[in-house]
């Protein structure tokens, strides 16, 4: 048909159709999280502890502070070229350019902080630090998980708001906890793709080829019998 976009409304089973699929599977496969299950969650916040456990991790003295310090942190190179990069994904980030910092609201044991992407909730007991501020600030740059592109925001703002050092390590824990933090591998083309699902086939056909041949020579050997 002329004029039919066949990759943007695939005709479902067509090539197309499964090349879209081979897609969102490698996106998901390279970005653990950012579709579907959060399913690196549990390692990157055993992976944190560790890292807090070898740093120092300064504190704030109120909520008030904690925000002061947000404030200046949203004037930096770092934060705006992270944002900048968060609403080239997602042009509903341009209203979260400066999330704002607040009390949480009851005390939870599991949570030192949370946020919805705009504003970050901290514990008064618990959650009062950098670590965790920088933790909760880089879910509201488009990071809502905690697979791979996450880590990398993480460490960013961590190289610049704590330190070379303390960037270091987060990553070598990452690194021990096998995160990974590099640039994801980029999915074959649309014809590369389709000469392996090609050439799949054909092994695919070879091998029940075989299969069949070895089932009617066996047969064979029976009526020889």
């Amino acid at each position: 048909m002329e004029g039919y976009n066949y990759f943007e409304y695939p005709t479902y089973g067509s090539d197309e159709y499964l090349y879209n699929q081979y897609l969102r599977k490698h996106i998901n496969k390279q970005n653990k999280g950012s579709r579907g299950q959060d399913s690196e969650r549990q390692k990157t916040y055993r992976a944190e502890w560790a890292f807090q456990s070898k740093v120092t991790n300064p504190e704030f003295s109120s909520i008030e502070d904690a925000q002061k310090f947000a404030k200046k942190m949203y004037k930096s190179k770092t934060w705006v070229k992270l944002w900048s990069k968060s609403i080239e994904n997602d042009v509903g980030r341009i209203f979260g350019a400066q999330p704002k910092v607040v009390a949480m609201g009851s005390r939870t044991k599991k949570l030192s902080g949370k946020t919805d992407g705009f504003t970050v909730s901290l514990d008064l007991v618990t959650g009062l630090n950098k670590y965790t501020l920088l933790h909760e600030l880089a879910h509201c740059l488009g990071h809502m998980h905690h697979g791979r592109s996450f880590r990398q925001c993480l460490l960013s703002l961590v190289g610049t708001f704590m330190g070379a050092e303390e960037k270091k390590i987060l990553k070598e824990e990452f690194k021990r906890a096998k995160l990974k933090c590099g640039d994801a591998r980029k999915p074959q083309s649309f014809e590369v793709w389709m000469a392996s699902k090609k050439k799949m086939e054909q092994l695919r056909w070879e091998k029940e080829f075989r299969a069949d041949c070895l089932e009617m020579h066996e047969r064979m050997k029976k009526y020889d019998k």
